[in-house]
């Protein structure tokens, strides 16, 4: 168990594959899938640019499981496209706040790994994520195996524009919001600890506390895994 406040899966949180024109009202879990391919085809990963995989994507018969599979493909072809692939998902009665069933993450959560830099779309990335917070996405969702909430992986794949999307609907004080998966570090800490210069800065501004102790460590301090979290600061 950790500090934070862990979101917990409702009963019964696992639904079947869900397709087009079906909703449900408390958030769910879907079941693991894989990605949809075409046959035959050259290559192995999916591209929404693609004809054939265009015609999958719109196809009703294909489900959100396998939709949240095609956006766990890390290849710039999936993450530039997050929007579109995103409202596909939503279109086939997906709720805002559920979770894939292999990585506990929300379309929230895909969104702010989608503006990495050099394979994302940060601006993309940062309208859909607007699109997801006023339909009501939360968040404070934690992923339950990685225990980060949207603003942890904006931070982790330096991306200032879903940090400023995703700390505009924050309360006081969540810039500050620990993981216990980065030895209870803020995503200030984790930034710095993966030099994400960007990242570091927008956090800044947005008052994240440099100050902050984990285990007596500061972000200026060294950490036990080699890193340096002084490092990121001074390229500032």
């Amino acid at each position: 168990m950790t500090k934070e406040d862990v979101s917990e899966p409702v009963e019964g949180d696992t639904v079947p594959g869900s397709r087009l024109g079906l909703s449900h009202q408390r958030p769910m879990i879907h079941p693991v899938a894989s990605a949809p391919i075409p046959s035959e085809c050259e290559f192995s990963f999916f591209d929404p640019g693609d004809s054939r995989c265009k015609e999958i994507l719109e196809d009703p018969s294909t489900t959100v499981p396998e939709l949240f599979a095609v956006l766990r493909q890390w290849v710039p072809q999936v993450q530039k496209n997050i929007d579109v692939i995103g409202n596909e998902i939503l279109k086939r009665g997906c709720g805002v706040n559920d979770r894939d069933g292999l990585t506990d993450m929300s379309l929230l959560h895909y969104c702010c790994k989608a503006g990495a830099p050099g394979i994302g779309d940060a601006d993309r990335a940062a309208a859909f994520a607007r699109q997801l917070l006023a339909l009501g996405a939360d968040p404070n969702l934690r992923s339950r195996w990685t225990n980060m909430k949207a603003l942890h992986y904006a931070a982790y794949f330096d991306v200032p524009q879903l940090i400023r999307v995703v700390l505009q609907t924050a309360l006081p004080g969540e810039v500050d919001a620990t993981c216990s998966d980065f030895d209870f570090g803020t995503a200030l800490h984790i930034a710095a600890s993966n030099l994400c210069t960007s990242a570091v800065k927008c956090l800044l501004e947005s008052g994240a506390n440099p100050a902050f102790r984990v285990s007596g460590l500061t972000v200026g301090s060294p950490i036990n895994k080699g890193a340096h979290w002084h490092t990121a600061l001074h390229f500032l």
